[in-house]
């Protein structure tokens, strides 16, 4: 079964629950029950990373790194020093991320493709993990970022070609993590190609995270009986669904808001996969 790791935004406006953990005791606490939910990894963000669009209008707002910090380090401090959790900081800025592993963060999960490489250089310097998520432009999802002539393989291409910068600035290949980035400079249709297609990035030889969790494709795609999209905390059956998927394509890795439910589906997912189980 991948590994499951949990979203913990330590934000006023992310898309499913800004707001709700901005107190770092209501993050921590959140973070708690993660963990005893069967959360493997801690993801926690400071900044919230939704992209321009349809769905989210104008997208994120930019944090100054100094308010970023002061956001996540009192809770890694905690999850990682106290609870003793694996943590990933969810970040694009080089201090924030210098600040987070040094308060015991082991993982940097980056959102922008591994557009700077001071950040590299920063996981490079503790030994840290390197998520690299595909991504274009600010994530904004319509041309020309959504311009692709193969989506999978672009998205493959342009990942291999981070992996390079990132390795180059010092992070070794056994440490680095490929994510394709579902709904950040793709359409609805472009992120389900890339869950059909998941196989070519385990290709690769990285390991690979999907973050498919109540992301607006779902919504999209599977609009409710009257044609309306179903806000984020209504998509768990969308997002169980993509679970499957990356269960049967192999993937090392999944980030999810819900970690009980997404849990569940997970073991059954890989129950009927696995040999002698229900699944052609």
């Amino acid at each position: 079964m991948p590994e499951l790791w949990g979203v913990l935004n330590v934000t006023p406006d992310s898309f499913s629950d800004g707001g709700r953990y901005l107190d770092p005791r209501a993050a921590i606490d959140h973070g708690r029950r993660l963990l005893a939910e069967g959360a493997d990894v801690l993801d926690v963000g400071g900044e919230s990373s939704r992209p321009a669009g349809l769905t989210y209008g104008q997208g994120f707002d930019h944090v100054p790194a100094e308010e970023e910090i002061r956001r996540v380090v009192p809770v890694i401090e905690v999850l990682a020093g106290e609870l003793r959790a694996r943590v990933s900081v969810d970040t694009v800025k080089p201090e924030v991320a210098v600040a987070a592993l040094s308060a015991g963060a082991r993982i940097v999960n980056d959102v922008r493709c591994a557009e700077d490489p001071r950040l590299a250089q920063a996981a490079a310097a503790v030994g840290a993990e390197y998520v690299i998520m595909h991504n274009r432009g600010r994530g904004e999802v319509r041309a020309p970022n959504t311009d692709y002539e193969n989506v999978t393989e672009d998205v493959v291409a342009e990942l291999l070609a981070a992996a390079e910068r990132v390795e180059g600035a010092g992070v070794p290949r056994a440490a680095v993590w490929l994510d394709p980035g579902l709904g950040f400079a793709k359409t609805a249709r472009q992120s389900a190609q890339l869950l059909s297609s998941l196989g070519r990035f385990q290709k690769t030889g990285y390991r690979v995270l999907v973050g498919p969790s109540r992301k607006s494709f779902i919504a999209e795609l599977a609009p409710t009986p009257s044609g309306e999209r179903p806000p984020a905390e209504d998509r768990l059956g969308g997002t169980a669904a993509a679970i499957a998927m990356c269960v049967a394509a192999g993937v090392d890795a999944v980030r999810v808001h819900d970690v009980r439910v997404m849990r569940q589906a997970a073991a059954i997912a890989e129950a009927l996969w696995s040999p002698g189980g229900g699944a052609p």
